[in-house]
Formats: C-alpha cells, sequence, structure tokens
C-alpha cells in the first residue's frame, strides 16, 4: 500500500523546475565573501533591502559555493 506521499514522489519530474513544479519565485541576490577572518564564508542576500529579515539570508562555506554554469 502506498501512500499519497509516495505517490507524489513517484510523480514528481527528476530535474524540478523550481518555479512551475515547485511555486518558488526567484529574486536577484547579493553575494558577499566575508573576511578572511570570519573564515572565508559567504553571506547570500536579498538584492532588495526591503526583502531582508533574519529568514531571507544564508551564510554559507566556500566548499558551499559554486558557479552554476560550472557545476553540471
Amino acid at each position: 500500500m502506498t501512500s499519497s506521499i509516495d505517490d507524489a514522489w513517484a510523480a514528481a519530474a527528476p530535474d524540478p523546475d523550481p518555479h512551475d513544479d515547485l511555486g518558488y519565485e526567484t529574486r536577484p541576490l547579493t553575494v558577499v565573501k566575508l573576511d578572511e577572518n570570519c573564515g572565508g564564508q559567504y553571506m547570500i542576500l536579498p538584492k532588495d533591502e526591503a526583502r531582508l529579515r533574519d529568514e531571507e539570508f544564508l551564510v554559507a562555506d566556500p566548499g558551499s559555493i559554486c558557479r552554476l554554469d560550472e557545476c553540471r
């Protein structure tokens, strides 16, 4: 017996479109490389400062960042 979650997972596209399949809205981002004294991490922020809230930024280590055109 399969659950609705199993059925949804089986029906999901192997490479879903972020907007059409997942409902994500893309927005411009600003990537800031922090000083090496801070571990060389990056902050990824919304370009529009009005959208800058606690839940709308990321801090990532250099190993987690790659250019999409180089990672395909």
